[in-house]
């Protein structure tokens, strides 16, 4: 048990001096909700403008594990793989069971209380939300999205293993997730007929939004689409794994 807190401890801290990871993971979702809610304001009806910005603010928070895990997991441990970290740490007697999963531990974590801060710079800047049952509903479907990107991004590393390839790779799937998602300005709708089948079918964002604003206003919340658009997610993490596990093997 100690080790564990030593080795999560460690890899909070990690997390913590990574600027890129604050800024995408935190200030970024943060700067969207108050610019485009505040944007939009002079545009929109005043009977809908409250719901527009929750939807502003339940969409936006699926950056916060998409920067934090995916691009965050995939930055450090690559640099940590390329420069040998998990092989010196287990001389050490650290295992890759005991490392791995306090990597899960530090990043849902970090999830967890950057959602929070996130929750209460809308609230301060004119978010109207105060249901807890959607909150948490948020919260457990955020942590099981960090999961699987958890399980991509570290798919990746095993497969591409330098730095400087997987941190493009990453970034280049980051910001794709960011437009299919409707993350980046641009509305699902504006984008090609493919790119709006892959947001709304394969990738979890759009339905994840979906799902919470239905549950928030009581309408029918078909929960099918956002668990099929999850498992499809998770299986290209798995494929991606079973893949770089395959061609260690030929190497060997």
């Amino acid at each position: 048990m100690n080790r564990y807190k030593k080795v999560i401890k460690y890899e909070l801290i990690s997390l913590l001096k990574n600027g890129y990871i604050l800024g995408f993971a935190l200030v970024l979702p943060c700067v969207l909700f108050f610019l485009i809610s505040k944007g939009i304001m002079a545009e929109i009806p005043a009977d809908v403008e409250k719901k527009v910005i929750v939807s502003l603010f339940i969409g936006f928070s699926t950056v916060i594990p998409l920067a934090g895990v995916f691009l965050g997991h995939s930055a450090n441990y690559s640099k940590e793989y390329e420069d040998g970290v998990p092989q010196r740490l287990h001389l050490f007697g650290i295992s890759n069971k005991v490392l791995i999963s306090s990597k899960i531990i530090s990043q849902l974590f970090f999830v967890l209380v950057a959602f929070i801060i996130y929750y209460i710079f809308a609230l301060s800047v004119g978010l109207e939300f105060s249901n807890i049952a959607v909150l948490l509903v948020m919260i457990f479907l955020l942590l099981i999205q960090s999961l699987t990107e958890f399980l991509l991004a570290h798919s990746i590393v095993c497969l591409v293993k330098k730095f400087g390839q997987c941190y493009a790779v990453t970034m280049t799937l980051y910001f794709f997730f960011m437009i299919v998602s409707g993350n980046m300005g641009i509305g699902l709708e504006m984008l090609p007929a493919a790119l709006q089948f892959i947001g709304k079918n394969m990738l979890p964002f759009v339905e994840y939004t979906n799902f919470n604003i239905n549950l928030l206003y009581g309408k029918s919340a078909n929960v099918e689409p956002l668990i099929s658009s999850n498992l499809i997610f998770l299986s290209l993490g798995v494929l991606i794994f079973v893949i770089s596990r395959i061609r260690d093997k030929r190497a060997v």
